[in-house]
């Protein structure tokens, strides 16, 4: 059964690549947070399909985001303005994250058993799935086609989409605590009872 602690580890994992604070190097490490994301789903639900594909694309989320570690955002979307390659890179990054992000909501929804009105939670998680994958799909089709266009609308449409994909990352991370709360506290290591001699 899925426990609290898999959750947790999910949790920080999204936190850490949600926030980006860069003093000289990533101190808050996108490839850690992949790390604790991939921890996580094995703790929660072990060796069902949803889980493992998650598991193995956080793995290589993981081996893909090393340059966040030496590159803040901005200097990448400004590398991605300027070089072929690292647009590439950031589609693919953008394009593999929400392969994560499917898997993750599948699993969520299909191989968690939840302790307390599992339909409720596989709905909330449904319903989260729908209007997350909306938002980034529509953002991550939409950008590709902003360098053409004027600098006012330009900046406009990108600080909306940036608002809107912040919004569904923080509602997303929400959700993990609230489905985290379905389940009773790990309580550690249980030792079996001495035998008497």
């Amino acid at each position: 059964m899925a426990n609290r602690r898999g959750f947790k580890y999910m949790i920080i994992g999204f936190l850490l690549i949600l926030l980006d604070v860069h003093i000289f190097f990533d101190i808050l490490p996108d490839p850690l947070g992949y790390i604790l994301i991939a921890s996580g789903i094995q703790q929660i639900a072990t060796r069902k399909p949803n889980a493992k594909n998650a598991e193995l694309t956080a793995y290589f989320l993981m081996a893909l985001s090393i340059p966040t570690l030496f590159l803040s955002t901005e200097v990448l979307n400004q590398m991605q303005d300027n070089n072929t390659g690292w647009l590439l890179y950031g589609l693919s990054v953008t394009l593999v994250d929400l392969i994560l992000m499917y898997f993750v909501f599948r699993m969520l929804i299909h191989e968690v058993d939840y302790p307390i009105d599992p339909d409720e939670k596989q709905k909330s998680a449904r319903k989260m799935m729908i209007i997350y994958m909306t938002i980034a799909l529509t953002t991550a089709f939409i950008h590709p086609f902003l360098i053409n266009m004027k600098q006012d609308f330009q900046s406009t449409v990108t600080v909306i989409t940036i608002l809107l994909m912040l919004t569904v990352h923080i509602a997303f991370i929400i959700l993990l605590r609230n489905l985290q709360k379905t389940f009773p506290p790990d309580l550690g290591r249980v030792y079996p009872e001495e035998r008497p001699n």
